[in-house]
Formats: structure tokens, sequence, C-alpha cells
């Protein structure tokens, strides 16, 4: 746990700097506070190795762990929305420019939204230093010894349930048959495929889609999507998907041969979802997935065409375009509408709801947030006072 929450905590830093570069936080008004937030995991990361290992026998700093956890994943997500949110903003870009999400910052009150998340996030940080200094943390200096690496998607669980509601238009499903196309044709080795693209396009939907199509569920023997990146918990929900026998340890010794048991000549697919580095592959799974009978396949999700290039995914790598109009307009409606008796009233507003999502430049996520803050307010928010 300490390296899953070292590598947020390195992620909210870099995005943090490159936010500050880009003067983000001047555009949204919330510089000082943006600088507080780094400040504050900052210092709460030197601790995060001696809290791992008292987290072990003590309940009470396993709870002082998930509350860290959550502050994180938070700070990830506002600051994910904020650098969307000031790209609209950035060099006073004309009315008719698509820039991503210049609707939102059009009305002062979205700024403030964030400004205001921001500063209960920091208050949030603040009692959870009061609460740690109650453990007597100790700063390790030999900490980058103790990490044993960074993991792929710093922990945040994905699943390959697929939620309908974010699956609008033509061009998924096209890009559902090419990529099925490509993992089910005949092939003698075993394969890396690359999904890459911004955050909020789409990835892992695709990779969901993919996972639940009907010719995959034929084509190999074990289907595999670890929810977990921390290395001991990714080789044992590994072993799991496979059907595997798990031994009782936490011992990565132990875990990769069983791994390695569990796949051995079998036609399996793996997914790794929302890959930060590629770690987890080259230095943990690369070896016991070797083992696998050809034709296996193994589908990666990124924003990095780094992490791509390090798994040796096969090129071209499979890039998603953004949302056309019609589609950016259908999956704001099922953000929006309650049900199927919502749709011919929502329908009415479709020219409005095309000027939305032309401001959110076909970003799924952009739209989603629109949805989220229009559903709400309710339908009438979709009206001229917006703009």
């Amino acid at each position: 746990m300490a390296m899953v929450l070292d590598a947020f905590a390195s992620y909210i830093a870099d995005t943090i700097k490159q936010m500050a570069a880009d003067e983000v936080g001047m555009l949204l008004g919330v510089t000082g506070e943006i600088d507080s937030l780094k400040d504050k995991l900052e210092s709460l990361r030197d601790y995060l190795a001696d809290a791992e290992r008292k987290r072990i026998t003590d309940r009470r700093v396993q709870g002082w762990v998930t509350k860290l956890k959550g502050v994180m994943y938070e700070a990830s997500n506002i600051l994910d929305l904020c650098e969307l949110k000031a790209m609209g903003r950035r060099d006073a870009a004309p009315a008719s420019c698509c820039n991503p999400l210049l609707f939102c910052l059009r009305h002062p009150r979205f700024a403030h939204d964030i400004g205001s998340r921001i500063r209960k996030l920091n208050k949030r940080l603040d009692n959870i230093c009061k609460l740690g200094a109650a453990f007597s943390f100790i700063k390790l200096e030999t900490y980058q010894d103790y990490r044993t690496g960074r993991p792929s998607a710093a922990d945040r669980k994905t699943d390959p349930v697929l939620e309908r509601s974010a699956v609008v238009g033509e061009k998924i499903e096209d890009d559902t048959r090419t990529l099925v196309e490509e993992l089910t044709k005949d092939n003698d080795g075993i394969m890396v495929v690359a999904i890459v693209g911004v955050g909020g396009i789409g990835k892992t939907t695709l990779a969901k889609k993919v996972f639940n199509h009907e010719e995959i569920q034929h084509k190999f023997d074990k289907k595999m999507w670890p929810q977990d990146f921390s290395e001991v918990e990714l080789l044992r929900s590994a072993i799991t998907a496979a059907d595997g026998k798990l031994p009782a340890t936490q011992d990565k010794s132990m875990l990769v041969p069983a791994l390695l048991n569990a796949v051995r000549n079998q036609k399996f697919l793996l997914v790794l979802d929302d890959m930060w580095t590629d770690r987890a592959w080259t230095s943990l799974l690369n070896r016991p997935f070797s083992y696998g009978a050809p034709g296996s396949r193994i589908v990666i999700t990124t924003r990095n065409d780094t992490v791509a290039r390090g798994t040796r995914a096969r090129e071209p790598y499979h890039r998603i375009d953004k949302l056309g109009p019609d589609d950016a307009w259908s999956l704001l409606k099922k953000q929006v509408v309650s049900g199927d008796e919502d749709g011919p009233d929502i329908d009415m507003l479709k020219d409005i709801g095309l000027q939305v999502v032309e401001k959110c430049d076909g970003l799924p996520l952009a739209v989603k947030v629109m949805g989220g803050v229009l559903r709400q307010k309710g339908s009438n928010a979709m009206t001229g006072r917006w703009f």
C-alpha cells in the first residue's frame, strides 16, 4: 500500500507542477489552495512506508491509511477536472472555439465549485495530519529501498462490468470490432495490444466492450481483469481469475510460480487498465504469463506511449478518437435523463445540447461532467441563461 500511495503522491505532485507552469491555479483562482494541497501530500508521503509497516498490526493505522487513500483519489479527480476546465480559458479564445469545457468556464460558479472542493480537501488533509501525529510515524530515509516499485495504475480499481450509459455511437462499435479481430486472429505468439489516449477519452469503456464481446468469450480459456495494482494483490487476483491454486501467503516468490502454473499452456486474455508505468508488467507479470499458450493476449490501457513501448505492445497502438457531435449529444442525454420516458422532452433541447457538447471537444469525461451538473439541476438548466 505504501508504494500505491507513493505513486499517487508522485502523480499528483507532477500534475500540480504542470498546472503551475500552465497557470491553471491562477486561471481558476485557487493558486494558494493548490500549492497547499501539494505541500501536504508531499509531507505525508515521507511517512508512508512506516505507516504501511504499522498498518499490518494496528487497525487504527489501517483506518488512517484508508482515509489518506480517499483524499488522494479525490485530489487526483479534482486536478484532472481542473485541467479540463482550464483548457478553455487559456488565451481568451473566442466563443466559437471548441476548447474543452469552455462552456463551464464562462460561468464563475464552476470555478468557485472547484475552489470549494480543493479547500474542503485541504481541510480533510489537515485532519488526517493531526490524526497521523498520534501514531508517531518515523520518516524513513531508506524509503526508496523499502519501496519495491511504483504500481501501474495507482490502485484505481476498475472492473470489467460495462456501464451501458457510457456507451454511445457507431465509432466505439467499430473500435470494438477492430480490436476483437486483432485479438482473435491466428497468431502463434503472445501479443500485447495497447489502447492509448488522453484521460477521459474512453479507454476503459472500450476495453470493457472488448472484454465482454461474445467472440472473446469463446476464444480464450482464461479471461483476467485484475482490480488491484499493488504487487501482491495483483498476483493473487490473477491467480484467482486463472482458477489457479492460491497459496496462503503474501510472499511474491511463492505467488509468481503459482501464477505461472495457473496460466501454463492456457490461452488467456489479460487486461491491465489505466497503467501509469510498465513496471507491473516488465518486472512482475511478463515471466509467468510468457508460459501461456500461443494466441494469448494482453490488453493495456494507458495515457502514455512510453508505457506502451515499455510493454512492447504491438504497433501501431490503438488510439481513441474524440466523440462526434451526435454521439456526444447521445452521451449527454444518457447522463441527464432518468429513463426512456424523458427522452422526447430532452430531444426538444437538442440544439442547445449540441452547443453544450461542442465546448466539451469530444471528450466523454467532459460530457459526463456536464451531464452530472445538468442532471442535478434538471433539464431546465439547459437554457439560454447558461450561456
